[in-house]
């Protein structure tokens, strides 16, 4: 995703490192670009301010929380085609996920508009889904489907079904 605080890039990997950071990313529950990312960011890190070394461990410990989240809701047999906005509304019942989220985007939660939390929402809904090894849910012409709503931090999601081995996810903590 290209926004006024993010950057597109392109590169080859090895095979062999390719099929690790696959590997390694669907161990970790994330997806491999996040996976990359995070091995970027963790590279640069003592080179950053303080400022944004902060940050990056508030971003971190949030799609950690997330992630737990999520799967204490699909381990508690929450789990719908709604599952991506039933997560956030437990991220952001719980005071803690609330004020790190916000502490995050520089903004209160329903805040519209606010540069950081498009990116923020769209890494969440990455972090939630491979939690527990969900799937978009596809139309009839193959694209996945999405939900719209209002009064909430997200303003949409994609709408998810249980991948082939969520089964092997329900138990990781």
């Amino acid at each position: 995703m290209v926004s006024e605080n993010t950057t597109r890039v392109s590169f080859r990997l090895k095979t062999d490192i390719h099929e690790l950071i696959q590997k390694l990313s669907a161990e970790a529950g994330i997806d491999p670009s996040a996976f990359m990312q995070r091995a970027l960011e963790d590279a640069v890190y003592p080179y950053l301010s303080a400022e944004r070394q902060k940050e990056l461990d508030d971003t971190k410990a949030l799609y950690s929380v997330a992630q737990q989240k999520a799967r204490d809701v699909f381990n508690s047999g929450r789990f719908d085609e709604h599952f991506t906005l039933t997560v956030f509304g437990e991220l952001m019942a719980d005071p803690a996920s609330r004020a790190l989220y916000e502490e995050v985007i520089g903004a209160p939660a329903l805040t519209d508009g606010a540069p950081k939390k498009t990116p923020l929402n769209m890494y969440l809904g990455w972090y939630i889904k491979h939690a527990i090894d969900a799937e978009p849910l596809l139309d009839d012409s193959g694209k996945p489907r999405r939900a719209f709503v209002k009064d909430q931090p997200i303003k949409s999601y994609t709408l998810l079904k249980l991948g082939t081995s969520a089964s092997s996810r329900i138990a990781r903590s």
